[in-house]
């Protein structure tokens, strides 16, 4: 994993406007970006339970929250700002993928300035508030939503779909029916967002593989995580965006597959960019070398495989060819031979006895091994 400080994440998204949407996770990751971009401490626990407060670490709450009504149910509505002189982050909490708030917030980006770098997800609420058993509504609606992110935003913005983390169940709010199949739903969601985001060539974080093995850092409600896990969330959204941009990751990490225009990080420069900045997903990209010769195992029908050399063509004999080292054929099958002939064996009779080398010793009832002692007295009288 990477190892950004907060002098590298300040630099990375120095002059950009980043956009978090989505439920009360997203949230701890809005709230773990902006503590970040300050200093490297992590968040408190009191601060990752506050929801919809006036105002955390200088940000501003713009709609929602403590300005209007506090509830759980799906009309629940929480927009936050925080805002300097080179940092733009905003988070929207989302309750589904796509509705009509949902197209409310695509009017904001059309009409405003349209974000950098967006951050989204959607899944836990679709799958369990809806009555949406079979996920029909869902896989409609993540279509809809990549579309019109496509037709709203401009390929110069990097668009995320951060993938759910693993969820448990909660006994006191989760319906009967989805009680204890919120874990698979959510694996079937992941499934199908990163499906339909992969169709409609967006990026996607799978959150749920990078925290399969961190369950001890989730929290009693087993749908929260702690601020350990949300500090290792943003640094891989950090590292995520950094490949994306063609900046190098800081030193330290072990990153596979970097592209290959790379910008060093110089002391001083708060634009760590190529004035050509590269745009879209082809620069991520790379072309496998192809096979040359012949590989164990890779089978080709192409024409330039034909002058591979194959198994050895069959024989008039069976199981000819099966010698790959000598290639020659087994020894023909031996011809039938007689044995002559063989007596009968002698009927057993069951009233003859077969003499016995010693006698067998009658038992005497005992069938322990050792000598059984004699059992005492009782000494109650």
């Amino acid at each position: 994993m990477s190892c950004f400080s907060t002098e590298h994440a300040q630099q990375l998204l120095h002059n950009k406007y980043v956009a978090i949407l989505g439920d009360s996770i997203q949230r701890s990751v809005y709230k773990d970006l902006v503590k970040f971009l300050q200093d490297g401490n992590f968040l408190t626990e009191h601060q990752l339970k506050c929801k919809g407060e006036k105002t955390f670490l200088k940000d501003t709450l713009i709609e929602g929250g403590v300005l209007e009504e506090m509830h759980n149910r799906v009309t629940y509505r929480e927009v936050r700002q925080y805002r300097t002189n080179h940092h733009l982050v905003r988070f929207y909490f989302l309750t589904r993928a796509y509705s009509d708030y949902m197209e409310s917030i695509l009017s904001d980006f059309k009409a405003d300035q349209k974000p950098d770098v967006l951050i989204i997800n959607s899944c836990i609420w679709d799958v369990n508030r809806y009555n949406d058993i079979q996920l029909k509504e869902y896989k409609s609606n993540l279509q809809t939503l990549f579309r019109r992110l496509h037709e709203v935003l401009t390929p110069e913005s990097l668009i995320i779909w951060n993938m759910t983390m693993p969820a448990g169940f909660r006994d006191t709010e989760m319906p009967e029916y989805v009680r204890y199949n919120i874990r698979w739903d959510v694996i079937d969601g992941n499934f199908y967002g990163a499906t339909f985001a992969n169709l409609y060539d967006l990026d996607v974080v799978d959150m749920h593989y990078h925290f399969r093995l961190e369950l001890p850092h989730r929290c009693k409600d087993a749908v929260h995580w702690n601020q350990i896990a949300h500090r290792k969330s943003t640094q891989i959204l950090l590292t995520h965006i950094a490949k994306a941009w063609g900046v190098e990751v800081p030193r330290g990490a072990s990153v596979s597959g970097a592209p290959s225009r790379v910008v060093t990080w110089r002391s001083g420069n708060a634009e760590p960019f190529e004035k050509d900045r590269v745009l879209g997903r082809d620069s991520c990209r790379w072309e496998k070398e192809p096979l040359r010769g012949y590989c164990p195992g890779y089978t080709s029908f192409d024409e330039r495989s034909r002058d591979i050399r194959g198994a050895p063509p069959r024989g008039p004999y069976p199981f000819h060819g099966m010698n790959m080292m000598m290639n020659i054929a087994p020894h023909p099958p031996f011809p039938p031979m007689n044995f002559g002939y063989f007596p009968d064996h002698k009927q057993f009779e069951d009233q003859q006895r077969l003499p016995m080398r010693r006698p067998i010793k009658q038992r005497d009832g005992r069938i322990h091994p050792y000598r059984i002692p004699t059992s005492f007295p009782s000494r109650i009288y």
